[in-house]
């Protein structure tokens, strides 16, 4: 049954359209800082003129016009009438996009929730933080905070022990229906199993997660990337998690601490036999891949390291140095490592690339995340620095995009709403000063963002 929300939407977006007495008045334009001035209260929105990059995978749209009231888009494209009750925004010369979303965020750790629509997110997904800080970012936003859209995979599942602090377990396959029915009721938008999930805890959580539409992504050791495919998980995160399947047998032992991870990569063959199996598997299952190779690159870098992604338009806060300065953070932090350890974790980097490139020219569809807040992973600005080494790996400015807006909502489960400039879709828009497509950098050009269709503070 249509709702009454999408019938009006529906029937104002024809209006607009097809009515003449709608149509785009000239005279607009030669009155546009009036009307910002002007003590009216404007019904509609209407940005006119940018290259519009819409989040649907489509090609640019030049002179584009968008249209929104209240929260909710009228109409975009190049035929929409401007009615007279609507605040005219003149973006020739710019470009607009969706407000992007990170897909792989911790909450519990971040102490400047703002950063992220500072930098053009408007929606996160949290992937394992505590109901008590889910509650108190929603609360906030209700009171007008600048928060992002907040979706929460709840606790990550674990089998047998927690291995993290943030995690819950099951021992049995039979506790998992009762695990899922808890975490219902919490609110979840979805699960996320962890690295001791076997394949049968994995199986079942899919399962009975899937009997609710639940979408259930994963951070896996204890089952390997392929099995979870054929088990017909939705997403994995990491590109390091999907190298473990990889790695020979040879390889050595690894060290302790940060930096085991780094160790046998640069002996994986991203062109031999498992590889390829496990690439057509992922891609045969249209399994989606979150990189996250921020948390793989920067904080083995350091702070000197990691600098250079950030200058110029983003630098650290002494806030956060003092949080990275934390003896919390140690398992991410290359404390005392060797001139050896520090190129085995450089050599693993171009690996995690390569990969990277490699998924996205096997048709294996990718979104961004970074795993904010890891050492030199800064809320909002991180996910810009994700998008900019997805690109050096070889993928599209444009598919990138694509990565952070349309395909995340969709594996969120929330193309309703988010992730899109389309009727309908909540107005959460970024506007440019130049073109990512031309270089993804220009991102950082931030020229002004709206959320829910109101312009934020910068």
């Amino acid at each position: 049954m249509i709702g009454s929300r999408t019938l009006a939407i529906t029937a104002t977006f024809l209006l607009l359209v097809v009515s003449p007495a709608a149509n785009l008045n000239p005279t607009v334009h030669k009155s546009v800082a009036a009307a910002d001035r002007a003590p009216f209260n404007f019904e509609f929105t209407a940005i006119a003129g940018a290259t519009l990059i819409d989040g649907t995978g489509s090609a640019p749209i030049r002179d584009a016009v968008v249209l929104f009231r209240g929260e909710r888009i009228i109409a975009a494209g190049t035929r929409v009438g401007i009615p007279d009750n609507a605040r005219f925004i003149d973006a020739h010369g710019k470009w607009l996009i969706p407000g992007l979303i990170d897909m792989h965020v911790h909450l519990d750790e971040v102490i400047s929730p703002e950063m992220f629509v500072q930098f053009g997110v408007t929606t996160v997904r949290d992937v394992g933080s505590r109901l008590v800080t889910i509650q108190r970012w929603r609360a906030m936003r209700a009171t007008g905070k600048r928060i992002p859209h907040l979706y929460w995979m709840g606790r990550n599942i674990d089998e047998g022990k927690p291995s993290w602090w943030g995690a819950v377990a099951v021992k049995r396959p039979e506790e998992v229906p009762a695990l899922i029915e808890d975490m219902a009721q919490q609110g979840v938008d979805g699960v996320k199993l962890y690295v001791n999930a076997g394949p049968r805890i994995t199986c079942a959580v899919i399962r009975e997660a899937h009997l609710r539409g639940w979408p259930v992504t994963a951070h896996l050791n204890s089952t390997m990337p392929s099995q979870a495919a054929e088990m017909g998980i939705d997403n994995l995160e990491h590109v390091a998690q999907l190298i473990i399947e990889l790695k020979p047998k040879t390889a050595q032992k690894p060290d302790s601490g940060f930096g085991s991870g780094f160790v046998g990569v640069d002996g994986v063959d991203l062109s031999g036999a498992k590889a390829k199996h496990l690439i057509a598997t992922l891609s045969r299952h249209h399994v989606a891949i979150t990189p996250t190779l921020t948390v793989s690159i920067l904080p083995a870098l350091g702070q000197q390291g990691a600098a250079p992604y950030y200058s110029g338009w983003s630098p650290y806060t002494q806030a956060w140095k003092r949080e990275w300065a934390r003896d919390y953070w140690s398992f991410l932090t290359p404390n005392h490592w060797t001139a050896k350890q520090y190129k085995t974790a450089e050599a693993a980097a171009s690996k995690y690339s390569a990969m990277v490139g490699l998924l996205y020219r096997s048709g294996v569809p990718l979104i961004a995340g970074t795993d904010t807040p890891a050492p030199w992973v800064l809320p909002g600005a991180g996910l810009l620095v994700e998008l900019q080494l997805m690109v050096e790996a070889g993928v599209p400015p444009a598919e990138a995009i694509h990565a952070a807006t349309g395909r995340a909502a969709e594996v969120l489960h929330k193309s309703d709403d988010i992730g899109a400039i389309v009727p309908g879709r909540i107005a959460d828009m970024v506007l440019l000063d130049a073109d990512p497509l031309k270089d993804i950098r220009n991102l950082h050009k931030i020229n002004r963002v709206y959320m829910n269709g109101v312009e934020q503070k910068r």
